[in-house]
């Protein structure tokens, strides 16, 4: 089977470039920091539906605590409800909804589709991709396809593929059932 270049679709792995991604929100939840700090994890797969490059690739992210939350922040479990809501408008959630918790709201995120805009920032030294603020998607009929995950047994390790080894071929078996049946004719 042939194949046509298409340097479109290269990639060398580094950073995504700047500019406005059509993304599924895949994950939404409120982790906790290797250092402690409670904050709102995003994860996003840029859409495979919509043509652009990085198709199956991932964004990621992260709402943190607000220092000192107004009575609004508190609302949202002390986060940026400004944030928050800007969050909610660029998924599509409807306006004036009451959400009995945080956790409610971020489940209804999952599988909405935004556009995020993605700039470079630096943190510690390191250049890295940052979402700047969502907007609402250009593409709001959803036709993305999830790649499949391999299986992965609870070790973390995908299953090992079946094998066949010597001793299970049907040649192998007959001789070690004539063998078995008269030590007689060994030579030893």
């Amino acid at each position: 089977m042939g194949f046509t270049n298409d340097y479109s679709k290269a990639s060398q792995g580094g950073l995504k470039p700047e500019g406005d991604y059509e993304v599924l929100i895949v994950k939404a939840e409120e982790k906790q920091s290797k250092g402690g700090k409670l904050h709102l994890n995003l994860n996003l797969v840029i859409r495979n539906d919509v043509d652009q490059s990085y198709q199956n690739g991932y964004l990621f992210h992260t709402l943190w605590k607000r220092k000192e939350p107004t009575a609004a922040d508190l609302q949202v479990n002390g986060y940026g409800f400004g944030q928050v809501m800007a969050l909610g408008k660029a998924a599509g959630l409807p306006n004036g909804k009451n959400y009995e918790s945080l956790s409610d709201f971020l489940q209804e995120l999952i599988g909405k589709p935004v556009r995020a805009h993605v700039v470079h920032d630096e943190y510690n030294g390191n250049k890295r991709e940052a979402i700047a603020w969502f907007n609402p998607t250009d593409y709001p009929e959803v036709k993305h396809v999830m790649k499949k995950k391999p299986d992965v047994n609870p070790d973390g390790f995908a299953p090992a593929a079946q094998q066949t080894t010597y001793a299970d071929t049907p040649a192998t078996q007959a001789a070690a059932a004539q063998a078995a049946g008269d030590d007689d004719d060994l030579p030893f």
